[in-house]
C-alpha cells in the first residue's frame, strides 16, 4: 500500500508527530478508564444484588444491569489487553483475567487473538476478519443480519475469535492456559448461579450476553471493521499509520464512559497509547489530517444499523464523497 496515492496514509514524520503531541500536551486530568471501570463493575454488582430480590421485574431489571455492565467490561478487557489500563503490567493482566471471567471470554485468549488483530489488520491472518465461506454459509449470515436481533457480526466476528484463538494455537502452554481459564470461567459462573439461583441466573446470563452482544454490535463492530476486511493484496502486514484505512471512527456522546472505543482509527494508528489520549490523536487528525480521519469513517445516530454491511464482499474503502 505504501507509495499507493489512492489512500490519504500519514508519513512516519506525521505519525510520531501525533504521538509526540498526544502525550506532551499535558497530562489527563479527567480519569474517563477509572470512571468506566467502576461504573462497569457497580451494573454488574448490582445486577447480582437485585437479582436476589428474587421476582420477576427484579430479574428483568437485573438482566438490562448485566447486559451494560458486560458491555462496558468487554471494552475494559480490551483496554487490558493492551496493558493501557494502569502502568503496572501485572495490575493489568488481573484486570483482564477479571473482567474475562464475567464476559465468558479467556483473557490470555482474547489478548493474545487481539494482537494478532493489530498486526495484522487487513489480511486474511487478522482473526476477527469474516473469511468467505460457501454460498449456504453466506446466505445464512445475511438473513441473520437483516433480521436485526441477532448479534451474528459480534459472535462471529468478535466472540468466537477471540474465544477459541488459543485453542488452534501450536504453544502446549498456551492452550493449557486456555483450559484453565475456561475452568476458571465455569467455576465462577457455577458459583453465581448456585447463590442467586440457577434457573432464575441462566436465564438473566443469557439474556443480558445476548443484549450486550447486540449493544457490542450496534455500537462498534458493525462499523469498525466490516466492508474493509479483508483487502485483497499481496501485503503480509500493514504498518500501523497504514491500517487507518482497514477501520472506522463514529460519533459518540459520552464516549469517555466506554474509553473512547469509538474512535477506532485512532486507536489502529496507536494501539498502545491510553484511551484518553485518543481524543487528542482525533483533534490532531481534525486539523491538519482530515483526508486521512475521513476515509471510511462514517457518522451514524447511536444504534443505526449500517445501510450496507457488505460482509462477503469488502471494498478498498467505501467512504463516498
Amino acid at each position: 500500500m505504501s507509495g499507493n496515492h489512492e489512500y490519504p496514509v500519514l508519513t512516519r514524520s506525521e505519525h510520531r508527530e501525533i504521538f509526540r503531541a498526544a502525550q506532551q500536551s499535558g497530562p489527563v486530568v479527567f480519569p474517563w478508564h477509572l470512571i468506566a471501570l467502576l461504573v462497569a463493575f457497580l451494573l454488574t454488582l448490582s445486577s447480582y444484588w437485585v437479582l436476589m430480590l428474587e421476582s420477576t421485574w427484579a430479574c428483568c431489571l437485573s438482566g438490562l444491569l448485566l447486559a451494560n455492565g458486560m458491555l462496558m467490561l468487554q471494552v475494559v478487557l480490551h483496554e487490558a489487553a493492551h496493558h493501557s489500563l494502569f502502568r503496572s503490567s501485572w495490575v493489568n493482566a488481573v484486570m483482564g483475567w477479571f473482567a474475562g471471567l464475567l464476559v465468558l471470554t479467556p483473557f490470555s485468549s482474547y489478548r493474545r487473538g487481539h494482537v494478532a488483530h493489530h498486526c495484522f489488520a487487513g489480511t486474511m491472518r487478522d482473526p476477527t476478519a469474516a473469511p468467505d465461506a460457501p454460498r449456504w454459509h453466506k446466505g445464512v449470515v445475511t438473513c441473520l443480519v437483516k433480521l436485526h436481533v441477532v448479534p451474528i457480526l459480534y459472535l462471529g466476528g468478535v466472540y468466537v475469535p477471540y474465544l477459541i484463538y488459543d485453542s488452534k494455537s501450536k504453544s502446549t502452554k498456551h492452550k493449557l492456559e486456555w483450559c484453565l481459564n475456561l475452568l476458571e470461567i465455569i467455576l465462577l459462573q457455577a458459583m453465581l448461579a448456585w447463590l442467586l439461583g440457577p434457573v432464575r441466573y441462566l436465564i438473566v446470563l443469557a439474556f443480558a450476553f445476548w443484549l450486550s452482544a447486540m449493544l457490542y454490535e450496534y455500537l462498534f463492530t458493525q462499523h469498525q471493521h466490516v466492508g474493509l476486511l479483508p483487502v485483497p493484496r499481496s501485503n503480509e502486514r500493514y504498518s500501523l499509520r497504514e491500517q487507518q484505512v482497514f477501520s472506522r471512527s463514529v460519533r459518540m456522546r459520552c464516549a469517555g464512559l466506554l474509553m473512547f472505543f469509538n474512535l477506532h482509527k485512532e486507536h489502529h494508528l496507536f494501539p498502545s497509547l491510553p484511551c484518553c489520549y485518543l481524543p487528542r490523536v482525533h483533534h490532531w487528525l481534525q486539523q491538519n489530517r482530515p483526508d486521512v480521519l475521513g476515509f471510511t469513517s462514517e457518522h451514524l445516530g447511536v444504534l443505526q444499523r449500517r445501510s450496507d454491511l457488505r460482509i462477503y464482499a469488502p471494498s478498498e474503502g467505501d467512504h463516498e464523497g
